[in-house]
């Protein structure tokens, strides 16, 4: 069919359709899904033309190659791997021009561990409560509600815009342009964090090591929670409340001492004390971890989380302005 793109001739463990995620849906108990590493995904999409919130791929760490079927624009941003063509690496967070039957590699490690590889137009998808993101539980939305494997084609979904006609045409006689913005400083391990609702559950001792103990990402960890291994924490009453609202970035404490930090495929509602909640703007950044990695958490005041939101609102509305100007 013409609109086919990417045949995949390699495929990791859990690399996955995804969108922004349904919405309006957590009172009915529907996860926020979507990506896992917003900021990333939504850089990838504008590079390429795209609204920030267009269905792309997400990669986790292990080796991929695609086979691309026609001349297309794409970009990649995030980390964990290194694409390359032809033995040539592919500069990540910037717009590229693939010809068609190039053969595309991902298997280098990078700092990270999710790559987002968007390409101009799209990825077709099927639609589920009103999201194209993959839905692992319920095995809906996405490409046949699964992880995607080797021998998958992946087809256009929007036909090009003139834009992203240009854009193509302008990268296609290898003009070079360099594209400057605030990228994931993927190898700190410093998360900013809010006071949670329950945060005075946690002993005055509890709370100085919430941010001089340094926790590790257990190997049980995945798109729906990571469980933090350190020095275990305690209350100063019964370690659980009536089941409440939690969300991406919920860190709840378990009766054992233990933390989860929830992430995009996680529940709405827990009946553990949410002692700490993630800054909005360090999600990605957690994101990017992997088991064994470390992290620390800062806590900061919601107006300096309001004021870091605004910063990569404004820098990701600076990137989409450059994009178009180009064009």
């Amino acid at each position: 069919m013409d609109n086919q793109i990417i045949l995949i001739e390699q495929c990791g463990f859990l690399t996955t359709i995804q969108d922004s995620g349904p919405k309006g849906l957590l009172q009915y108990g529907v996860s926020r899904g979507g990506f896992m590493d917003t900021y990333s995904a939504q850089i990838a999409n504008l590079l390429v033309g795209n609204h920030a919130n267009e269905v792309l791929i997400e990669i986790t760490q292990a080796p991929h190659r695609f086979r691309f079927l026609k001349n297309v624009v794409i970009a990649f941003a995030g980390g964990g791997l290194q694409p390359s063509l032809n033995e040539k690496a592919i500069p990540l967070h910037q717009p590229y021009f693939v010809a068609a039957n190039s053969v595309i590699e991902i298997k280098q490690p990078i700092p990270g561990f999710r790559l987002y590889m968007a390409v101009a137009g799209g990825v077709a998808a099927d639609l589920f409560l009103n999201s194209y993101s993959t839905n692992l539980v319920v095995k809906a939305g996405g490409f046949e509600g699964r992880p995607l494997r080797k021998g998958d084609v992946i087809s256009s979904k929007n036909l090009l815009t003139d834009t992203q006609k240009k854009l193509l045409q302008v990268l296609k006689k290898s003009t070079e342009f360099i594209i400057t913005h605030e990228k994931l400083k993927l190898t700190s391990k410093t998360i900013r964090v809010l006071k949670g609702a329950e945060w005075n559950y946690l002993t005055s001792e509890a709370q100085q090591k919430i941010t001089t103990t340094t926790f590790t990402i257990g190997q049980q960890s995945n798109r729906m929670g990571y469980r933090l291994k350190g020095e275990g924490l305690q209350t100063n009453q019964p370690c659980e409340i009536i089941s409440s609202a939690v969300t991406q970035g919920t860190v709840q404490l378990t009766p054992s001492g233990e933390m989860i930090l929830l992430m995009a495929d996680a529940q709405t509602v827990g009946g553990y004390p949410r002692i700490i909640q993630v800054c909005f703007v360090d999600l990605s950044l957690v994101a990017q971890k992997k088991p064994g990695d470390e992290i620390q958490f800062q806590i900061v005041s919601l107006k300096e989380a309001e004021e870091l939101y605004v910063t990569q609102a404004v820098e990701l509305d600076k990137l989409n302005q450059f994009i178009q100007s180009i064009a």
